[in-house]
Protein backbone atom coordinates (compact mmCIF):
# COMPACT_ATOMS: atom_id res chain seq x y z
CA UNK A 1 0.00 0.00 0.00
CA UNK A 2 1.39 3.41 -0.98
CA UNK A 3 0.68 6.75 0.66
CA UNK A 4 -0.64 9.60 -1.43
CA UNK A 5 2.24 12.09 -1.92
CA UNK A 6 0.03 15.14 -1.32
CA UNK A 7 -1.49 13.75 1.87
CA UNK A 8 1.61 13.03 3.85
CA UNK A 9 4.42 14.99 5.30
CA UNK A 10 7.27 13.57 7.27
CA UNK A 11 9.32 16.12 9.09
CA UNK A 12 9.89 17.99 12.31
CA UNK A 13 6.95 19.52 14.12
CA UNK A 14 8.76 22.71 15.06
CA UNK A 15 6.29 24.61 12.91
CA UNK A 16 2.55 24.37 13.39
CA UNK A 17 0.37 22.16 11.21
CA UNK A 18 -3.35 21.49 10.79
CA UNK A 19 -4.88 18.15 11.70
CA UNK A 20 -8.55 17.21 12.13
CA UNK A 21 -9.71 20.84 12.29
CA UNK A 22 -7.14 21.95 14.84
CA UNK A 23 -3.90 23.87 14.46
CA UNK A 24 -1.22 21.99 16.33
CA UNK A 25 1.88 23.75 17.56
CA UNK A 26 4.40 22.10 19.90
CA UNK A 27 4.53 25.03 22.35
CA UNK A 28 0.85 26.05 22.39
CA UNK A 29 -2.58 24.72 23.11
CA UNK A 30 -4.78 23.50 20.27
CA UNK A 31 -6.77 26.11 18.38
CA UNK A 32 -9.18 25.84 15.47
CA UNK A 33 -7.50 25.79 12.09
CA UNK A 34 -8.16 28.52 9.55
CA UNK A 35 -9.92 25.94 7.36
CA UNK A 36 -12.18 24.93 10.24
CA UNK A 37 -13.13 28.55 10.94
CA UNK A 38 -13.75 29.17 7.25
CA UNK A 39 -16.04 26.13 6.97
CA UNK A 40 -17.97 27.19 10.06
CA UNK A 41 -18.63 30.65 8.61
CA UNK A 42 -19.61 29.17 5.23
CA UNK A 43 -22.16 26.85 6.87
CA UNK A 44 -23.51 29.68 9.02
CA UNK A 45 -23.86 31.81 5.89
CA UNK A 46 -25.76 29.00 4.16
CA UNK A 47 -28.06 28.66 7.15
CA UNK A 48 -28.72 32.40 7.11
CA UNK A 49 -29.47 32.36 3.37
CA UNK A 50 -31.96 29.54 3.95
CA UNK A 51 -33.86 31.76 6.39
CA UNK A 52 -32.47 30.52 9.72
CA UNK A 53 -33.21 32.79 12.65
CA UNK A 54 -30.51 34.43 14.72
CA UNK A 55 -31.34 31.97 17.50
CA UNK A 56 -30.71 29.05 15.13
CA UNK A 57 -27.38 30.55 14.02
CA UNK A 58 -26.36 31.00 17.65
CA UNK A 59 -27.22 27.34 18.31
CA UNK A 60 -25.05 26.29 15.38
CA UNK A 61 -22.07 28.28 16.67
CA UNK A 62 -22.62 26.92 20.20
CA UNK A 63 -22.62 23.34 18.92
CA UNK A 64 -19.54 24.02 16.80
CA UNK A 65 -17.80 25.34 19.93
CA UNK A 66 -18.78 22.15 21.77
CA UNK A 67 -17.17 20.17 18.95
CA UNK A 68 -14.05 22.34 19.25
CA UNK A 69 -13.69 21.43 22.92
CA UNK A 70 -14.88 17.85 22.30
CA UNK A 71 -13.40 16.26 25.38
CA UNK A 72 -10.15 18.15 24.89
CA UNK A 73 -10.98 20.95 27.33
CA UNK A 74 -7.51 21.04 28.83
CA UNK A 75 -5.74 20.93 25.46
CA UNK A 76 -7.76 23.55 23.54
CA UNK A 77 -7.09 27.25 24.02
CA UNK A 78 -9.58 29.04 26.22
CA UNK A 79 -8.81 32.56 25.00
CA UNK A 80 -12.40 33.00 23.96
CA UNK A 81 -15.68 31.46 24.82
CA UNK A 82 -18.47 30.69 22.40
CA UNK A 83 -19.11 34.45 22.29
CA UNK A 84 -15.77 34.97 20.54
CA UNK A 85 -16.79 32.66 17.71
CA UNK A 86 -20.33 34.10 17.60
CA UNK A 87 -18.89 37.59 17.02
CA UNK A 88 -16.52 36.11 14.40
CA UNK A 89 -19.49 34.63 12.51
CA UNK A 90 -21.52 37.84 12.74
CA UNK A 91 -18.64 39.86 11.31
CA UNK A 92 -18.28 37.47 8.39
CA UNK A 93 -22.01 37.17 7.66
CA UNK A 94 -22.39 40.88 6.98
CA UNK A 95 -25.93 41.12 8.32
CA UNK A 96 -26.69 44.86 8.33
CA UNK A 97 -30.14 44.61 9.95
CA UNK A 98 -28.63 43.23 13.16
CA UNK A 99 -26.58 46.34 13.77
CA UNK A 100 -29.24 49.01 13.18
Amino acid sequence: MALHPGKRFIGRTEKSFDFLGYQIHPDRRLRPSATSLHRMTERAHRLYEQGASITRLRQYVTRWHRWLLGGLDELVTTKGSVTRYWVYVLKHLDIPKLFR
